[in-house]
């Protein structure tokens, strides 16, 4: 298997180190990453606490030890966009979301309903996401080993 770049994604709310492969990390930062001169910051669903938040990532790092391999096996990551709760505004909520793998596509919904809650994830104007949450779309990543 050839080592795979990984960047970690560091939860603001936990500090929960999450390793996700670049390849994993690309559609997010095309779509709606912010950096600043502390880093590059994302949306994230922490798999840990399940708080939405924008997250710093780490520096990257290459090769993958054995235990962020086992972590990365142990987590599906989607792209998910929510609804923004300015009702005039076009521009979802676009976050990484890592999950454990017996959250399958038809039960997301029910998993973000049930255990999410926001903690600075915005859209790209600033606003937070709509709550109930609304998912517009969600995509499953599958990044190359």
């Amino acid at each position: 298997m050839p080592d795979a770049l990984l960047r970690d994604v560091v939860c603001e709310n936990c500090s929960r180190r999450t390793p996700q492969r670049l390849s994993t990390l690309e559609p997010i930062l095309w779509l709606q990453a912010a950096s600043s001169e502390t880093g590059i910051y994302i949306n994230y669903a922490c798999p840990l606490c399940n708080k939405l938040s924008r997250s710093r990532l780490g520096a990257g790092k290459c090769p993958q030890d054995a235990e962020a391999a086992k972590l990365l096996d142990e987590l599906a990551v989607y792209i998910v966009f929510l609804k923004c709760a300015n009702v005039d505004c076009e521009s979802p909520v676009i976050l990484l979301a890592p999950v454990k793998n017996g959250v399958h596509d038809p039960d997301l919904m029910a998993h973000i309903r049930k255990n999410w809650s926001n903690h600075g994830a915005a859209c790209a104007k600033g606003h937070r996401p709509a709550y109930p949450y609304e998912a517009r779309a969600w995509k499953p990543l599958e990044s190359e080993l």
